[in-house]
């Protein structure tokens, strides 16, 4: 099983003129700058970055985790002053093999944390044939049906208001962004 994400990323508080808050979210330096990597399970785990993933000029990630259970992940996480928040990025999610017991995914997770760096509750857009999660008060699913690339934008106050009703948003003091490629069962 194979899962890649090719993602250039922007989270924007809706200030005045808006402040982007991720360090190095369009990918143009280095991914060690502003982002963390880490791989679980076994299998083969790769993370680079590029400008030939999207015929454009600038920098994708790229996030891949082939065979076995297990996940390759690059997260930032950073301190926010409120939840009315924009989250933009442009995403191309690609699959390959699986089952209904052995999955593949590739995800943008949204974390929402408290102060004491607890998870409160999460938003995960992903792409997976045979993936089994399912929405609760703390999970919001949305469903990525198609491979090519696309541009999404999340409201990260309406979200929580909309489909998280298991998050206080008086409690987000922090905010994730995680990029993921995984598989399920072996």
């Amino acid at each position: 099983m194979r899962k890649l994400i090719l993602i250039p990323i922007l989270l924007l508080a809706a200030f005045a003129f808006g402040q982007e808050l991720l360090v190095n979210g369009d990918f143009e330096q280095d991914l060690t700058v502003g982002w963390t990597h880490i791989d679980s399970g076994s299998g083969t785990h790769e993370v680079a970055r590029a400008t030939t993933y999207e015929p454009d000029p600038d920098y994708e990630a790229y996030i891949y985790q082939y065979d076995n259970p297990g996940s390759t992940i690059l997260v930032q996480t950073v301190e926010v002053p409120w939840t009315r928040m924009e989250l933009k990025f442009r995403a191309s999610f690609q699959e390959a093999g699986g089952s209904s017991s052995c999955w593949p995914a590739g995800c943008v997770n949204v974390l929402y944390y408290n102060a004491s760096d607890a998870i409160l509750g999460e938003t995960r857009y992903y792409y997976s044939t045979y993936a089994n999660w399912t929405s609760s008060a703390t999970l919001s699913l949305h469903k990525i049906t198609s491979p090519a690339w696309a541009d999404y934008t999340l409201d990260i106050e309406q979200e929580i208001v909309d489909n998280l009703p298991g998050v206080d948003p008086m409690e987000i003091a922090k905010v994730g962004v995680a990029l993921v490629a995984y598989t399920s069962g072996g």
